[in-house]
């Protein structure tokens, strides 16, 4: 199977539609997502739309738990938090329901059940959270080796795809393993569309083939002025907005 992974669009709709349309043209077999749709970016509305018009199977970020209110907002600092209050006040119901409905993890075996592009996918071979599956409502960062051979102790599928780091990377349950290998087990992390924090300040993703144990990440390209204006119908000024960017 050809998988995209996407993770932490975070409202930011110039970077998501650059990262759809180069997606479209590699023709995966399925978009999973791990969450984090909104905070941070001014297009909440948009970047959902997007993602639910492609069905594309998503779990909860934490940021989507502080709109939805399971996470509470004194944690997130300025500007950022005055941004997920924006949020809260002017997502559309329909979206904050969906939203609401996100889980916090998901597995091939369950979106072999919920999904027709996942009807014929092997039930042990991805895991998807947010942050992290040692308790996944946490948001611990998996932003070490250690931390994820850590996490691979716990997740029995081949694949755990997780996102919330912004730094994309790969990591296998045993040292000495640089690439992906049968008879492994794997954390891999796409890093982000909507804010990447990483050297490389551009959207990225990867593309997954689970039967020739091949990844590829890709960054690209986007209109960060579009970004930028957008802030300021929501009334964030530059400054602010090139921080939360």
């Amino acid at each position: 199977m050809k998988l995209a992974l996407i993770s932490d669009l975070h409202a930011n709709l110039a970077a998501t539609e650059a990262v759809f349309e180069r997606i479209d043209a590699l023709n995966p077999d399925a978009i999973v997502c791990m969450g984090d749709l909104v905070g941070y970016g001014p297009q909440p509305n948009e970047v959902i739309d997007l993602v639910r018009r492609r069905d594309i199977p998503c779990v909860l970020g934490n940021h989507d738990g502080a709109v939805v209110g399971s996470v509470p907002l004194r944690v997130f600092t300025e500007p950022n938090n005055t941004v997920l209050r924006w949020t809260q006040k002017n997502l559309r119901p329909d979206n904050m329901i969906w939203l609401r409905n996100l889980r916090l993890t998901m597995t091939s075996a369950d979106l072999k059940l919920l999904h027709p592009k996942f009807s014929g996918v092997d039930e042990n071979l991805f895991y998807m959270v947010h942050a992290s599956p040692m308790q996944p409502d946490r948001w611990i960062y998996l932003n070490s080796t250690q931390l994820c051979r850590q996490a691979l102790e716990i997740v029995p599928q081949t694949f755990c795809f997780v996102g919330h780091t912004h730094v994309p990377g790969v990591v296998a349950n045993e040292l000495g393993i640089f690439g992906l290998e049968p008879g492994y087990r794997f954390v891999i992390n796409p890093g982000s569309v909507g804010q990447s924090r990483d050297v490389d300040r551009r959207p990225s993703f990867m593309m997954l083939d689970t039967d020739r144990y091949e990844y590829q990440l890709y960054r690209v390209e986007y209109d960060i002025e579009a970004t930028i204006y957008a802030y300021d119908d929501i009334g964030i000024d530059e400054k602010s907005s090139r921080m939360l960017l």
